[in-house]
Formats: structure tokens, C-alpha cells, sequence
């Protein structure tokens, strides 16, 4: 992790999360924890980044401020702030870099987002607000609840068990108009009766278990865990179920081959064990970590030359 007592001089030199999970829980604990709740953001091309960073260098020096000097500014009723340029969120790490996405957040204070005299104020949103949730990609920044399990040993026969009690917290959700979609998606690949195939060694994954299975590799925070298993518990319980026994009639030597679990898909209980296992806290920076200068020597060569 970059070390939060050196001075940065350079907005160039600020680190880039690894990949976009980071960016996303980096971006969960900056508006939660950290209480950053006025936002603002977008997609840049990648000639104007450098010009850009030394605009908003200017507007607001506390993005250059290190751990220690956030604090006592703070402290002092003055706003702390995080610049967060990185690849667009969802896209592929491997390709060129045309384009980029950042993030400006803000504490409350003197020279933040909040603050009245700020450039920006305007056009700050709220993480807190109704209308102003962080929106990026699938995903939408919320507080909401979620379920924590806790070990307890049963007093009288010193057996383990696991509970469950609810929790508040932030954490990301896949947007309404998303899930929609999916679903949607869902149904149509059970009507077809595409029960499909997960992907594997000999190729990608294809109809409703590929789809299902692509959900899965979504970055599982909290809420997003929660809202891909009650997708899956649409597609087990309501959506494949009436037109399971036309995909057998359809394929009758499956059935033949592999008996009276054919064309099921697994019990949640089997989803949740084995398939979908809680997202714990990740490496929020490569070591070294990759820098903004670093992310720019990805844009097409010709970035430049082929805009006005």
C-alpha cells in the first residue's frame, strides 16, 4: 500500500487500485468509514487526464495532502479529499486505455465539495441523498442491511453452530434497472430452454447456467452477494421449473445419461457453500502500486493525434 507519510507532489504520481474491485471497496470505505459523502465523477479521455490533475491540483491542494495532513486538516474544520483515477470499472485491464474514469470525494469542511465556495459545489452530489447515490458501471453505493454470521458453542452439547443477526453498513448493489435486465434475460433462456452449459476448459459458458454463472463472478460485496443469490433462487424456484420437463422431453438421452438430478440447477444451500463464498477484504494497491503516469502510457499512441 502507498505509504501515507510521504508528500505527493505530482497528481500524476497518485496510486491506481489494482482493478476494479479495489476501486469499488476503496470507494466503499472512503463514503462509508471515512464519512467522504460528497462526490463528484466521470469518464475522461486519456490525452486530457494531465491537464485536467493540474486543474483540479489547483482548485483543491488537500488531494495532495498525506495521511497525517488530512487529519489535522480535520481537525482544523478543513475538508479532506481523494482523487481516484483509474481504467473504467468492468473494463478489461489488458487493453489500451482510450479512455478513464475518476473519481473526486470529499469530507465536510472548509475547501471540499460541500463547502459553498467551492468550484464544484454545484455539481457535487450527496452519497447520503435519495437522487445523488454513487452510480458507477452495474453498480449503485448504498446503505443498506446485511446478514453476519457469528460462530456460537452450544452450552449443553459444546457443539458449534452458526448464527446469523442483521447489520448496517455501505455496500454495493447491482442497480435496479440492471437486475431487471438480468432477469429478463433469465427468463428468455428458460422460454428457449437454453439450460446451457457453465463456463470451462473447452469453452465459454452459454444459456442459463452461463449466464448464472457470470453473476457469480461479480465482485461480491454484501448486497451484490445477496441480490445474486435471490437471482439464482428466481431461476431455480420460478423461471426454469415450468419448462424443465420440455428441455428433457427435448433431450432424452441426458436424462438417460445422468439421471433424475438432469437439467436441476444446485439448491441454494450448495450455491452459498460452495459457489459463492463471501468476499473478504482485498489488496487494495499492486506492490509497487501503478500511478496515474503509469495508466497514461497504456492510451493509444495515437490518442492524441486523432482528436481535435
Amino acid at each position: 500500500m502507498p505509504s501515507r507519510s510521504l508528500p505527493i507532489r505530482s497528481m500524476l504520481e497518485l496510486a491506481v487500485p489494482r482493478n476494479s474491485t479495489a476501486t469499488l471497496q476503496l470507494l466503499q470505505r472512503l463514503v462509508g468509514r471515512e464519512a467522504h459523502r460528497s462526490y463528484c465523477g466521470g469518464l475522461i479521455d486519456s490525452f486530457k487526464v494531465p491537464g485536467f490533475l493540474e486543474k483540479m491540483s489547483a482548485r483543491y491542494p488537500a488531494i495532495l495532502r498525506n495521511a497525517r495532513g488530512r487529519t489535522y486538516d480535520r481537525s482544523r474544520g478543513r475538508a479532506a479529499m481523494h482523487m481516484i483515477v483509474c481504467p473504467p470499472i468492468g473494463s478489461d485491464p489488458r487493453q489500451p486505455l482510450p479512455i478513464l474514469q475518476w473519481f473526486l470525494v470529499s469530507s465536510p469542511g472548509e475547501g471540499g465539495l460541500s463547502d459553498a465556495k467551492s468550484h464544484d459545489c454545484g455539481v457535487a452530489q450527496d452519497a447520503t441523498s435519495a437522487s445523488g447515490h454513487l452510480t458507477t458501471a452495474d453498480y449503485v453505493l448504498v446503505y443498506g442491511t446485511k446478514r453476519q454470521p457469528r460462530t456460537v458453542t452450544d452450552r449443553r452439547s459444546g457443539a458449534e453452530r452458526t448464527i446469523w443477526r442483521q447489520t448496517s453498513t455501505w455496500t454495493w448493489r447491482i442497480r435496479g434497472e440492471i437486475l431487471t435486465e438480468i432477469r429478463a434475460a433469465i427468463q428468455s433462456c428458460c422460454r428457449d430452454l437454453q439450460f446451457g452449459a457453465e463456463p470451462s476448459d473447452e469453452g465459454a459458458g452459454w444459456g442459463l447456467l452461463g449466464l448464472l454463472a457470470s453473476q457469480r463472478n461479480r465482485p461480491l460485496f454484501a448486497g451484490v452477494r445477496n441480490q445474486v443469490v435471490d437471482l439464482y433462487r428466481f431461476a431455480a424456484e420460478e423461471a426454469w421449473p415450468p419448462y424443465r420437463q420440455s428441455w428433457l422431453a427435448a433431450h432424452p438421452h441426458l436424462a438417460r445419461e445422468h439421471g433424475q438430478q438432469t437439467g436441476r440447477l444446485p439448491s441454494i444451500s450448495d450455491l452459498t457453500k460452495y459457489r459463492l463464498p463471501t468476499m473478504p477484504q482485498i489488496r487494495m494497491y499492486s506492490a509497487p502500486p501503478t500511478t496515474i503516469r503509469d495508466l497514461l502510457q497504456r492510451a493509444p499512441s495515437d490518442a492524441v493525434a486523432t482528436r481535435p
